[in-house]
């Protein structure tokens, strides 16, 4: 069957605009019916019980189809239409695609997959992304899409348990060295000196020098000088034991009744502790009987001792403290007291001191406040305690990228495809509405013909108009716009003033401009030829299916309006034409429902109320 037939079906089909204040659906339905109605009307039409499918044939095959069409062997055998359609089912591509994709059963989805982690995330977190607030998952601010992980993270955290340490000295170095300690005595014997030195050992004592000399003899109440004689020596004493004597030797000088200069030289050998040392001297006066007095002075006497320097140091029991360890107390436990080390006596005020320590280590995890502790162990041991661990903590991680995220109560855009709760026009409706008004509009040019056949030229014709362009400043009845005016164009025609009106409404086209009339070779009148049609649809089909065709609208002096024939119609291709300038028109016809409305029919089509 030829589509011409279906074109003629189509004559009664209405436009594609509705009243603009009715309802949508009422007149749907409305439009349903009267489709019916004028259906039946046209099948009693004198010119559809006329019509004869055969006149479409070309052949006799043709026809035989037409009077006995393949399919009707399926008329009353219902296995040889089931058979067919077993067949056609185990050959047919697309049937096939059909039953493997039904016999797979449902998809697999893989939760790994980036688009379906970010489709889950849009839906957990809409809320937030339509009223514009920003979460972990959507940044509104930036733009971002965020996915949230986890990883595990080690920090160090001080433990702030105060650390018990020991202070002990110890010896570190002994060093032996000799001293000379010298006394010089002046006065009436017996002389007494002490040595207190705990570290020292007495090695010997030396005594040498001049020193004079005087006796006096106790006579009676009263006492007389005299000389000391050759026989006089001084005795020593070491702590009350003898150490021994040492003579006076006298100067060959004159002296009487005065003390006389004499010398005196020996050594003695000692080893005695120096803390324990008294030195005593007593005189004997050789031939004169006792009690003498025997007054000295300037006896020099020097005592060599044996000295030890101790170097003393401190062992910690915590070792080498870290730097941020401090000092928060310190006590004395082992007080004073004097103890022999390595042969040595060794005094010391205190021998022990406790002291106590804070150490606060630096604490890495205050970034990771925020994540789960999961494990946790000693990092630094310090005299028993732990004074710093190693935490292993689940930290939640985030990784964003720019989406170009536009959030709001308003609107809101998922990588630039952008939702607005306004009304808005859909392309793919414009162009779908257009055609199907084309072929509307063809229908009628049918409909009033009594015959015609597939190159009856009567579908979109055009009317050839003309306007003339006057030189020398007289009325231009060509001009584009201004006709509502009439200043001006009083001496235009009427069909030149019907062709301004076609020009405004965008219903004509333009096929240029021809010289009219001459005087001695001179264009004296010009006119522009145009095809005009009866709606923008018209034109544009024309327009737009013409060039499809390869063909023209002619000259400007020899313009070819003529129609379409069915068969011409049934070439065009309304897909690709340009409807744009019939889609204001369009839409001033209809009454497309609003988003709430299309909201309310989708929740009552769910049985839900929000």
């Amino acid at each position: 069957m030829k589509p011409f037939l279906i074109l003629a079906l189509m004559v009664s089909l209405p436009l594609m605009a509705a009243n603009a204040n009715s309802n949508t659906e009422t007149d749907y339905r409305n439009n349903v019916q009267w489709a019916k109605d004028s259906i039946s009307q046209n099948q009693q039409k004198s010119g559809f019980k006329d019509f004869d499918v055969n006149t479409l044939c070309q052949d006799a095959a043709c026809r035989s189809g037409v009077a006995n069409p393949a399919q009707s062997r399926y008329y009353n055998n219902e296995s040889a239409l089931s058979g067919d359609a077993r067949n056609e089912t185990s050959r047919n591509e697309q049937s096939q695609a059909v039953t493997t994709s039904f016999n797979n059963g449902r998809p697999s989805i893989d939760e790994n997959d980036p688009a379906y982690r970010a489709a889950i995330g849009y839906q957990n977190d809409a809320y937030n992304i339509s009223h514009g607030i920003s979460s972990k998952y959507h940044d509104c601010d930036k733009g971002l899409r965020c996915e949230i992980g986890t990883a595990t993270r080690s920090c160090s955290i001080p433990t702030n348990t105060p650390v018990q340490c020991s202070i002990t000295p110890y010896v570190e170095d002994v060093f032996n060295y000799y001293t000379e300690y010298p006394y010089t005595l002046s006065g009436t014997p017996p002389f007494s000196i002490s040595l207190n030195n705990p570290s020292a050992t007495i090695t010997s004592i030396h005594i040498q020098g001049e020193l004079l000399a005087f006796g006096r003899k106790q006579v009676g109440g009263g006492s007389f000088n005299y000389t000391v004689g050759p026989a006089t020596a001084l005795h020593f004493k070491v702590n009350n034991s003898p150490l021994g004597v040492a003579p006076l030797q006298k100067e060959w000088i004159s002296c009487a009744k005065t003390k006389c200069p004499y010398t005196i030289n020996a050594s003695f050998p000692y080893h005695g502790k120096a803390d324990v040392f008294s030195l005593s001297v007593a005189t004997e006066l050789g031939g004169i009987p006792e009690p003498a007095i025997l007054d000295l002075a300037n006896l020099s006497i020097v005592v060599n001792v044996l000295q030890q320097r101790v170097d003393m140091s401190s062992r910690n029991s915590c070792g080498a403290l870290i730097p941020e360890c401090q000092q928060i107390s310190r006590q004395c436990v082992e007080s004073k007291e004097t103890r022999i080390i390595d042969g040595v006596n060794v005094t010391q005020d205190c021998w022990k001191e406790q002291v106590s320590y804070q150490c606060n280590t630096p604490n890495t995890c205050t970034s990771l406040s925020e994540c789960t502790t999961q494990s946790r162990a000693c990092e630094t041991l310090l005299e028993g305690v732990c004074i710093s661990e190693t935490q292993q903590r689940l930290c939640e991680t985030q990784e964003c990228q720019d989406v170009g995220l536009v959030c709001g109560e308003d609107s809101f855009a998922l990588s630039g495809d952008y939702y607005e709760p306004s009304a808005t026009q859909s392309t793919d409706f414009n162009r779908a509405a257009a055609g199907l008004a084309a072929i509307s509009e063809a229908g009628q040019d049918v409909s009033g013909a009594a015959s015609i056949n597939e190159n009856s030229a009567i579908i979109f014709k055009g009317d050839i108009m003309r306007c003339s362009n006057k030189p020398m400043g007289l009325s231009n009845c060509c001009q584009d716009s201004g006709w509502g005016n009439d200043i001006g164009i009083t001496s235009c025609s009427e069909e030149e003033k019907a062709l301004g009106d076609a020009k405004e409404d965008k219903l004509t086209i333009s096929l240029g401009e021809y010289c009219a009339e001459k005087i001695l070779g001179i264009c004296i009148r010009k006119k522009k030829s145009y095809c005009a049609f009866s709606s923008k649809l018209a034109r544009i089909v024309q327009e737009e299916g013409k060039a499809q065709l390869g063909l023209n609208f002619g000259s400007a002096k020899n313009p070819d309006c003529r129609a379409f024939t069915p068969n011409q119609l049934q070439q065009l291709n309304m897909d690709s034409m340009d409807f744009s300038d019939f889609y204001e028109d369009l839409h001033e016809g209809i009454n497309m429902p609003n988003t709430d409305e299309i909201q309310q029919r989708l929740q009552q089509s769910v049985g839900g109320n929000s």
